[in-house]
């Protein structure tokens, strides 16, 4: 069982037994030109505490505040003993803020909308926190995450061509009365590609307009392409859009409630990078939030390199944005810890980190035995234009990296075709959640996990849930004669998603769980009709694939070896046996809530099939994806209406650190919410890693319960779990 440490424990066993040099930054009551050695002797930027450290050891601790700096990281060089740290104070979180508060004089404009000349130009604009979106066309709002569905965006009529855009009228732009010449155009016209052009002409009341074509015709398909408008004035309609002028420097807001902002907290980013780190080694950033900034790490020369930095307990909101409002196609910058050619990036470690609400990908990095662990990926490239031409495609996580370790991560909600993108070989990725990726269609094909043919040597996908998505769960991609080899799917559950999807050769496909298959108009249609799908052939190439593939112990609803002229193939693969292909939802306890295991007459008992054995008496149920500080994924599912009478456990993901977790039980709201250990609802302790309680009564029909598990770290802290509940099924 994979154990990790809370934060706090392991930067106390990292410094007991040094006494590194601890210097200071505090905002709102520091002075650049203190000491910075006491908290009331701080400086006041975070740049005046960086170039004072100098030795192994040597910190920076940050006060809460803003702190808008444009830093450069170079030369800090702390040993495995000693790193050098840069972090928040204690439990306060200091904001990296890449924004500039605006507080202009405020005109009506028309209607609601309201307008205000400002000093800098800015490109993303915040009122009170909440993202304003780009005036656009059709209309979609980030606040309600319209912009993640292709419902809001218009589609191509079959006689559009590369350098012209016809609409199909669903979205009916020829009728929309706007003049979309000088807008931006955001296209998906490359099945997983997306690019931004200006729209060179358009007359209104007609269905057409031009873009300079720089894409070529990679995947380039009318039926499947679609696009929006945006950052042009007349598209400026509805609450919660904004625009700006450049030319004028005048910013055009219509406020969610329709009035002046002059009483709001208005905010426009004007920052890519905060950070900009380099020839750096054995440095630790912690405990501080990047709101719409970042930070990038890169090798800029052969000699000086980065290597052994960490990244823990950093909230990444809104780290990066397009600069389309000022005319700018270029995709955006987005967080990068990156090697250049010929020179060597080599490892770092990122744990416990948020990535939230990106225009662009949310990481991208290179390196060597890189690990991500712990960390949440959530509601990022909502536009999915990355790319400024024709390419490979990118997704939400981006690695070149040989060796990642990819751990106990949640990947939920996000745009992009592909969700987590492998190119180099020997990753492992273990224990992750992924879900709804694409959910929106906003491209076509994609997957969850991306394999791509270099980075399926080595490569090991174990224990993974993936779900709830219109893409593939896992796949090893590739076309002949370029195919990839030795890699394994081994113990993974996905339902409600495409297909698992194996190409290659000498592939290991073992005890897997995939039912439930969601049919994509928009993918690439070669897991038609199977649910795990291991392919003899990739569409109409005449090469076979997969015949060293061993594929065994799986159960799956549909499972065949594809299509190739006109025929279904079994199963590809050497060794191809002990697989249970139908109907699983009779074979497991209860799979519509989340309980894997075999039922008790099991048909997967005898062989061990699926990714959970029978053992009635276990304590440990896998439940994968990122551990919070207190507990989460109640199986069977909170609010569920579904759960059968019989059932006789309860299950949780623990607790990040926990020691032990304390299970409350009954039928009575106020009771369980309120219960201590005295109470009768408190029911057991259950210890270390062991996450099931076996229920002591059994259930009645048609009955509502309530559950809470606290988790322990020590007896001074405890959280207390979130009240979950279910009902019986009659």
């Amino acid at each position: 069982m994979l154990l990790v440490a809370t934060l706090s424990l392991l930067l106390c066993c990292i410094f007991s037994t040094v006494s590194p040099t601890v210097f200071y930054v505090d905002s709102q009551n520091g002075d650049d030109r203190n000491e910075g050695t006491s908290v009331d002797d701080a400086f006041s930027t975070i740049k005046k505490c960086v170039d004072t450290i100098v030795a192994p050891g040597d910190e920076c601790r940050v006060r809460r505040g803003r702190y808008h700096e444009n830093l450069t990281i170079t030369g800090k060089h702390g040993t495995s003993e000693n790193p050098i740290i840069i972090a928040g104070y204690q439990d306060e979180r200091p904001i990296i803020d890449g924004t500039m508060l605006l507080k202009p004089t405020w005109t009506k404009h028309k209607g609601r909308i309201f307008k205000a000349v400002i000093d800098n130009d800015i490109w993303q604009l915040f009122i009170n926190d909440v993202m304003m979106t780009n005036a656009r066309w059709p209309n979609a709002l980030w606040s309600d995450f319209t912009v993640f569905s292709n419902s809001y965006w218009a589609k191509s009529a079959l006689n559009s061509t590369r350098d012209i855009m016809v609409d199909d009228g669903e979205k009916n732009l020829a009728g929309s009365g706007i003049n979309a010449t000088g807008a931006m155009a955001i296209l998906n016209i490359g099945s997983f590609n997306t690019f931004v052009a200006k729209v060179q002409s358009h007359v209104p009341g007609h269905n057409s307009f031009t873009y300079h074509n720089t894409f070529g015709d990679h995947h380039f398909k009318p039926k499947l392409n679609q696009y929006f408008l945006e950052d042009k004035l007349e598209l400026l309609d509805q609450p919660g859009e904004w625009y700006y002028d450049k030319r004028t420097k005048t910013l055009y807001v219509w406020n969610y409630d329709g009035r002046k902002p002059r009483r709001k907290v208005v905010r426009g980013k004007n920052q890519i990078y905060a950070f900009q780190i380099s020839d750096c080694h054995n440095m630790i950033l912690a405990n501080m939030t990047f709101f719409a900034t970042t930070y990038k790490a890169q090798v800029i020369s052969k000699t000086n390199y980065i290597d052994q930095l960490e990244f823990q307990s950093i909230n990444f909101s809104y780290p990066s944005y397009s600069r389309r409002m000022l005319g700018v196609t270029d995709p955006p910058q987005w967080t990068q810890i990156l090697g250049r050619k010929g020179k060597v990036m080599k490892t770092f470690k990122m744990f416990n980190c948020t990535f939230y609400g990106t225009d662009g990908a949310a990481l991208q990095y290179t390196g060597i035995n890189v690990t991500l662990q712990n960390n949440l990926f959530e509601r990022n490239d909502w536009s999915g234009a990355m790319m400024k031409t024709a390419m490979g495609g990118l997704g939400t996580i981006v690695s070149k990296s040989i060796g990642d370790r990819f751990i106990r991560n949640t990947v939920r909600y996000n745009g992009a075709s592909a969700g987590y993108r492998i190119a180099a070989p020997n990753s492992l990725v273990l224990l992750n959640h992924f879900h709804h990726q694409c959910w929106g269609k906003i491209q076509n094909d994609g997957s969850h996990v991306q394999v791509q043919v270099h980075g399926q040597t080595g490569a090991v996908l174990k224990q993974n849930w993936i779900h709830d998505s219109p893409k593939y769960a896992l796949r090893f991609d590739g076309q002949p004669p370029r195919i990839g080899e030795h890699g394994s799917m081994l113990q993974n559950v996905a339902w409600n998603i495409s297909a698992l999807m194996i190409k290659g050769d000498y592939q290991k496909v073992y005890n897997n769980l995939a039912f439930d298959k969601y049919v994509d108009k928009g993918g690439d249609r070669q897991g038609n009709g199977c649910v795990l799908c291991v392919l003899r052939y990739v569409r109409s190439n005449p090469v076979a694939i997969n015949n060293e593939t061993v594929v065994m112990y799986n159960a799956a609803t549909t499972a065949n070896g594809g299509k190739h002229k006109r025929k279904k193939y079994p199963l590809a693969g050497r060794v191809v046996k002990d697989n249970i292909i139908g109907k699983v939802r009779g074979q497991l306890m209860d799979a519509d809530n989340w309980d894997f295991r075999p039922s008790v007459n099991s048909k997967y008992i005898p062989k061990n099939v699926g990714p959970y054995k029978f053992d009635p008496s276990s304590t440990i149920y896998w439940i994968p994806g990122r551990q919070s500080y207190k507990t989460s994924t109640p199986v069977p599912l909170d609010s569920s209406t579904t759960v059968k009478p019989n059932r006789n456990a309860l299950m949780w993901l623990n607790a990040l650190g926990a020691r032990s977790h304390h299970v409350y039980f009954g039928q009575n709201l106020t009771k369980v919410t309120k219960a201590s250990v005295k109470d009768p609802e408190y029911k057991a302790t259950i210890q270390d890693d062991a996450n099931v309680y076996f229920l002591k009564e059994k259930l009645k029909a048609e009955s509502k319960y309530y559950w809470r598990v606290d988790a322990e770290i020590s007896e001074q802290e405890i959280y207390r779990g979130d009240v979950w509940s279910f009902t019986t099924r009659g």
